[in-house]
């Protein structure tokens, strides 16, 4: 992680506590923060930082189901991004949908060059919030990864180092961000909704983190209308993945306050653009990104 990461983090038991840093951390080359401690100002509670990850989670915070516990697995963080996810919406949507398509609609849609904080959460290996720091163009911000398994982690952060890309890392859970209220001008979530188990809250944490005039861009797997793509959904399902109709998905986002600007849908893959329902009544005419099949 990276000392300007410390403006916006705060203690995942208290979300307006403010995250200090102890005096004998050790730092990278590149000024990352490789080893130390962050103690909760509110509490006292104290969180160690590992090969640069600050983990908030620590080592009792176990998976809650078989879908999660696979994703810890460090053979998945290695294979992920290597053998699985440039295929995945391609197999998903039914046409061609691999990153030359996916990466520029994201970043479209978030808009990072508009500067601040950008969170990809429920990160995995770090493929969008790369995606958004690239995207940044300069403009001064911070690129940040949430996610709950420290191998996922562990590759997102070599990634990131590998294309030379300033990405902070933390171990977080998405229905308890470490962030202060209203300090992200981006919010990215790829696919996680469906797996990360208590959506509900998941999305209004995500709408609690949204700064006013910010983004929310989401990709989701919605439930199929085909006999195959139901019966492999069902199969999924025993893992702990979900999979709702696209008006119970929209449903639960307009109870989570985050109100839809845009969203397309290939096969039982959807995006959405979201923004929180406060601004949304006063920035109608804000442009939106076109997408190729809008």
């Amino acid at each position: 992680m990276y000392p300007e990461s410390l403006e916006f983090l705060t203690c995942p038991r208290h979300p307006e506590a403010r995250l200090a840093l102890d005096a004998e951390a050790r730092y990278a080359a590149d000024g990352a923060i490789l080893r130390g401690r962050v103690r909760c100002t509110a509490c006292g509670s104290r969180y160690p930082i590992h090969d640069g990850i600050l983990d908030l989670l620590g080592p009792l915070a176990l998976p809650n189901s078989l879908t999660q516990m696979t994703n810890a697995l460090s053979l998945t963080a290695w294979g992920y991004e290597r053998l699985w996810r440039g295929r995945a919406l391609t197999l998903l949507a039914g046409e061609s949908l691999g990153y030359a398509r996916e990466l520029p609609l994201i970043t479209g849609l978030a808009a990072p060059d508009r500067g601040g904080l950008f969170i990809d959460v429920a990160c995995s290996s770090g493929l969008w919030a790369r995606a958004i720091e690239r995207a940044r163009r300069g403009v001064v911000g911070h690129a940040l990864g949430i996610d709950h398994s420290l191998p996922m982690l562990r590759q997102a952060r070599r990634f990131a180092l590998a294309s030379g890309l300033r990405i902070s890392y933390v171990r977080a859970k998405a229905q308890a961000l470490p962030v202060r209220s209203g300090s992200a001008a981006g919010l990215t979530m790829g696919g996680s909704l469906n797996e990360i188990g208590d959506a509900n809250t998941a999305l209004t944490e995500l709408r609690r983190a949204l700064a006013p005039g910010g983004r929310c861009v989401m990709m989701g797997l919605v439930q199929a209308t085909t006999t195959p793509g139901r019966t492999l959904q069902n199969v999924l399902r025993v893992g702990g993945v979900a999979f709702w109709p696209l008006s119970e998905l929209n449903r639960r986002l307009a109870v989570a306050e985050l109100r839809l600007r845009a969203q397309w849908q290939y096969g039982v893959v959807v995006f959405s653009l979201l923004i929180e329902s406060s601004t949304a009544a006063g920035r109608t005419d804000e442009h939106v990104p076109r997408c190729d099949h809008e």
